[in-house]
């Protein structure tokens, strides 16, 4: 499965082989992926896997030794063409786990780090901050907080607005709640595909965990070895025969629900 649709993908990878010994060894090994605006995609495998070398590539952080890799019909710019590339990373909101808030900013401050950069009005600024922090579920008074003196789940959601702040029509998201605890993990996530929803992103998710991925994607890329081994929907590879090297890891959230099934439901009468 390639493509979600019959329209022209948003972001298109052609043969990408990525190598960090001179290429020896392939992190990523002639990979291509088309994704459909508008889509989630989860990208799922064990470490190594070549999961997030794959999603940096499609803002530059990574560079492929070969192949392709275009965002709209337009192939991205070389990484040593700084304004161009940083001008295009800037259209594009980038999540990841350790959030990486700048400690000596307030919230406020944090969020609007990008469209400062793009020379955006500051009236705009200010409401679209104020909208953001709304919209990740912290109360309004956060936005003069230290960002020193949130919780991880806090920083988490800062670190969501952040990314949305200049309205990116792309979302990379490299293991955003894999630090947080079950709860506040849920509940971000959740809150995180209503905003997808809402402003009709183009979403790739890098994660570990089938389940988050199975419950919040509308497609999931399994990665084995650098190479792509599954691409289908959360219910075609949770009801389907996937190959035999991957049922363990795509059964696993079928056989986490039964087990608590089996824990609520009375049994059943023997008589």
């Amino acid at each position: 499965m390639t493509q979600d649709n019959g329209s022209a993908p948003l972001i298109q990878l052609d043969h990408i082989r990525i190598s960090f010994d001179g290429g020896k060894s392939h992190a990523v090994d002639d990979v291509s992926l088309a994704i459909a605006r508008g889509t989630f995609v989860s990208l799922v495998g064990e470490s190594g896997s070549g999961k997030t070398s794959l999603l940096k590539t499609i803002n530059g952080l990574v560079v492929p030794m070969s192949g392709s890799v275009s965002v709209d019909g337009r192939p991205i710019p070389k990484a040593d063409e700084d304004d161009d590339i940083a001008e295009f990373r800037r259209g594009i909101g980038y999540v990841i786990q350790d959030v990486g808030l700048f400690p000596h900013m307030s919230v406020a401050e944090n969020i609007a780090v990008t469209p400062r950069l793009l020379g955006w009005p500051e009236s705009r600024i200010v409401a679209r901050v104020k909208d953001l922090i709304a919209m990740v579920g912290l109360p309004e008074d956060y936005a003069t907080r230290a960002s020193a003196m949130l919780s991880g789940g806090q920083k988490q959601r800062v670190g969501v607005a952040r990314a949305l702040a200049a309205e990116p029509k792309i979302v990379l998201m490299d293991e955003p709640f894999g630090a947080l605890d079950p709860l506040t993990r849920d509940s971000l996530g959740r809150a995180y595909r209503d905003l997808h929803e809402r402003f009709g992103l183009t979403t790739i998710m890098v994660t570990h965990d089938m389940q988050e991925a199975a419950l919040l994607s509308d497609r999931i890329v399994v990665m084995q070895a650098g190479k792509i081994i599954c691409d289908d929907t959360p219910r075609a590879l949770l009801t389907l025969a996937p190959r035999p090297e991957v049922s363990d890891l795509l059964n696993l959230p079928r056989r986490q629900a039964e087990r608590i099934r089996a824990m609520i439901e009375p049994e059943a009468d023997p008589r």
